[in-house]
């Protein structure tokens, strides 16, 4: 079996050879831009990250059987392509939703510091996956008032829009649609904002979400991390509370966890003993001794990543040195561990 991965999948070439079960494999590592059809035409499956397109351009005439994702997200992934062509897909969902959590739980904090954020005030989850339901938990713990809503839900747990509408801070955790049930293209826009209560928007996921004119145009305090149009920014960034080039996601945990993932999944689709899948299990956790850190106060959040001092580097970046070149504002972002123990 032919295997082609992305070699800045985190640790992928440190892991992989540790792995029982795939002696008759080779493995080619490839930089992301030598991820091309006439590269990859002769492999049987292939890791990537967000950064390659997968699409018919790419695997036309190939042989690949098998496609890896190693992110939460699948935007970069043509799947109506891969389904109708019986090309199997996996990707690393809820790989990095600990490390979203801490994002949005160290932006909270700089909402408090500036006096914005009070304790009366009550957070609004939109969408309950695996990033909502880690969050209500941990807000949860730290006595912070939040109510969750997705509408594709049926929960007691989950309140209603009109109820999220009321909350003082609201923070999305959607995907992107456009012609579905609830779409989420510009959900928040002049009449969303201008019937909703909140003081500040926090957005993780995608930008077309929110519309950046509609919001900057408001009173909000804008949190973004992601934007519209990416790479390909607009200068009103530097009008945000806070703004950071799509890396909340980017935790070392994060990273490992959607590498980790992805290789179970390859190891899923080619049938793997039990036995030996969790003898690779065991391999893995003697190469990762937990690195993640409790957490009591919202304050430990923010020190253990302080999102002043990103949106300050990203704001600076953008604006002195990489406008025109997104990846180079997203490989600057601070390296952070999470924090994702509870402890009374």
């Amino acid at each position: 079996m032919k295997i082609v991965a992305d070699i800045s999948i985190k640790d992928i070439d440190t892991i992989f050879p540790l792995l029982r079960g795939f002696d008759d494999a080779s493995i080619n590592f490839l930089e992301t831009a030598d991820i091309v059809n006439s590269n990859i035409v002769d492999a049987d499956a292939l890791l990537v990250r967000s950064h390659t397109n997968v699409n018919k351009q790419l695997l036309l005439s190939s042989n690949i059987k098998w496609i890896g994702s190693a992110t939460a997200g699948i935007d970069h992934i043509d799947t109506n392509y891969l389904d109708t062509n019986n090309i199997i897909w996996f990707n690393a969902k809820g790989c990095n939703s600990f490390s979203v959590c801490n994002y949005v739980l160290s932006s909270l904090y700089q909402l408090k510091k500036d006096k914005i954020f009070k304790e009366t005030d009550t957070v609004g989850i939109i969408g309950y996956g695996n990033i909502g339901k880690r969050l209500k938990n941990i807000l949860d713990n730290l006595n912070i008032n939040n109510i969750a809503y997705d509408p594709f839900l049926n929960s007691n747990v989950l309140s209603s829009i009109s109820e999220i509408m009321q909350a003082e801070i609201i923070t999305i955790h959607t995907p992107l649609t456009y012609v579905t049930k609830f779409a989420t293209n510009n959900l928040v826009d002049t009449e969303f904002l201008e019937k909703s209560n909140s003081h500040s928007i926090i957005n993780t996921s995608r930008g077309g979400i929110v519309s950046e004119v509609d919001i900057l145009k408001s009173k909000q305090n804008y949190i973004a991390d992601v934007w519209e149009n990416e790479p390909h920014l607009k200068n009103s960034i530097m009008d945000c509370y806070i703004a950071t080039p799509h890396i909340a996601g980017h935790s070392f945990e994060g990273k490992v966890k959607g590498t980790i993932d992805t290789l179970f999944g390859l190891m899923n689709f080619l049938n793997f003993d039990k036995n030996i899948v969790n003898k690779n299990l065991k391999l893995i956790d003697n190469l990762y001794q937990s690195s993640a850190k409790s957490y009591k106060y919202l304050k430990d959040f923010n020190d253990n990543y302080d999102i002043e001092i990103e949106s300050n580097r990203f704001k600076d970046l953008f604006k002195n040195m990489h406008k025109n070149n997104f990846n180079k504002l997203r490989s600057s972002h601070l390296n952070r561990h999470d924090l994702s123990i509870y402890k009374i």
